[in-house]
């Protein structure tokens, strides 16, 4: 007899494994041979290549950046489906996408037949219902962040305990507990999994982060402005976004120039007045370069005290410190990721633009325009290798002076 259920859950960037896609996330939970849940265990996975459909799981890259890789998890899973009947909401999807990782880790997973599927059980215990959310309404249990791999496995264990207390044939339930395989025991390692939760605890701005990842006593500040680190400020600028890789990127160049925190409060500083300056050149703000202004000012962890001063033209003129850069016609610009404006809709812009848009990245692209930013695909891999900005879809519309409704 079996220990009792496995309830599994996976968030994935798509849906077809032998077709590069991933699992992003996973959930199991133990639920004993009556139904009890005896303990829940999640963890987000770095697939190595961009998430998917964030607004359906809303995993960001940064999120699973530092997750560990599903090779390192899978003996953990192994262990933790050992001796259970594994259970999901739509089992097929759940046991071939696991099945599919699992053997690229070089480690066996139950075959479908061998799993329970809460879907398929609506039939017999919840006639009319399907979905997993109509199925908890059914049994009135209150859902909550679908497609969050634990709620949606927990949201599956509490139809199984359901379906368990509906006084079925135990007889039945003994045969389907008797299925459940004990494999020979693989070595365990100790990789710690990272649920969604913790995730984004590590500080992300670059002053808090300087404080905490650059040593004190390596730190200077000679008073002198440095153009290295300005420049990097101003390419990670172009689209008026930071992401997590970029704020990494900044505090590891700062590292490198062993520049303080102070040292680097005052080059933001600078660089926000150039900016303040350059709005301010023909003596009149507009709505948008106010806008802009405000959008820097946070980014860049400027006081809101000066934020504000910046609406006023200031007394003296600060040196611009921004390269310009802009996007010419004949200029190439490469896609990734599931972008908000459908791809086909993108090259069409760009070719009216007179700009050359691809699918694939190329060494002579100006920019890449990502869904995410700190995507991991192998796009955005090669043109951070090459040095070639990484920018949102709102930020190559600002390059274009591109309305969002456009």
């Amino acid at each position: 007899m079996g220990r009792g259920f496995a309830v599994v859950d996976l968030e994935t960037t798509g849906l077809f494994p032998q077709k590069h896609d991933r699992i992003v996330e996973v959930a199991i939970v133990h639920v004993s041979p009556t139904g009890v849940v005896e303990g829940v265990w999640e963890t987000l996975v770095n697939p190595m290549r961009d998430t998917g459909a964030q607004r359906i799981h809303g995993i960001s890259a940064a999120a699973v950046a530092r997750a560990p890789e599903f090779g390192a998890l899978a003996p953990s899973i192994a262990s933790l489906l050992r001796g259970r009947v594994p259970v999901a909401h739509n089992a097929s999807f759940d046991a071939r996408f696991l099945a599919h990782s699992m053997e690229q880790a070089g480690l066996a997973c139950p075959e479908y037949e061998y799993w329970m599927c809460t879907m398929q059980l609506a039939g017999t215990f919840l006639p009319g219902n399907r979905s997993l959310a109509d199925c908890s309404a059914a049994i009135g249990y209150a859902m909550q962040n679908a497609h969050r791999a634990s709620a949606d496995a927990l949201a599956a264990a509490a139809l199984l305990r359901a379906y368990i207390g509906a006084g079925h044939d135990p007889a039945w339930w003994d045969g389907w507990l008797a299925t459940a395989g004990e494999w020979p025991d693989e070595p365990c390692d100790t990789t710690a999994w990272l649920a969604r939760t913790d995730s984004d605890t590590a500080p992300r701005s670059v002053l808090e982060r300087l404080h905490v990842d650059v040593a004190a006593d390596a730190a200077v500040d000679d008073g002198a402005l440095n153009l290295d680190y300005l420049a990097l400020l101003d390419r990670v600028l172009l689209d008026r976004y930071m992401s997590a890789t970029e704020t990494d990127d900044l505090i590891r160049f700062a590292a490198e120039l062993g520049l303080s925190s102070t040292a680097v409060r005052r080059l933001h500083r600078a660089y926000f007045d150039g900016l303040v300056s350059a709005a301010w050149a023909d003596d009149q703000l507009t709505a948008d370069e106010w806008a802009d202004i405000q959008k820097i000012g946070g980014l860049l962890e400027i006081d809101a005290e000066t934020i504000a001063g910046a609406a006023s033209k200031p007394d003296a003129a600060a040196p611009t410190l921004t390269t310009g850069f802009r996007l010419s016609p004949g200029d190439t610009v490469v896609i990734t990721g599931d972008t908000r404006r459908d791809r086909a809709a993108w090259f069409q812009i760009l070719t009216q633009r007179g700009l050359i848009p691809k699918d694939s990245m190329v060494k002579k692209a100006k920019v890449l325009v990502a869904a995410d930013p700190d995507s991991m695909s192998g796009k955005a891999r090669q043109a951070r290798a090459w040095g070639i900005p990484i920018v949102t879809e709102e930020g190559l519309e600002r390059l274009m002076g591109l309305g969002v409704a456009e």
